[in-house]
């Protein structure tokens, strides 16, 4: 995973989300349900193109 961490997300210009999470986190089942949490909750993911989410996301990442 770039930069030692442990999820990543990438937000696609062609308006998908790629997720990835280290293997060593999640066992198969828990990958399984996690993958089904997403997948329930896609319809309400909406990009947050504000001001404050870029504050957020600097004060998170540094």
């Amino acid at each position: 995973m770039p930069h030692n961490v442990r999820i990543w997300v990438e937000d696609c210009a062609d308006s998908r989300f790629n997720v990835y999470i280290d293997s060593r986190l999640v066992t198969p089942e828990g990958a399984q349900a996690l993958e089904k949490i997403l997948t329930a909750t896609v319809r309400g993911w909406r990009r947050l193109d504000d001001i404050t989410v870029y504050r957020a996301l600097r004060t998170v990442t540094g």
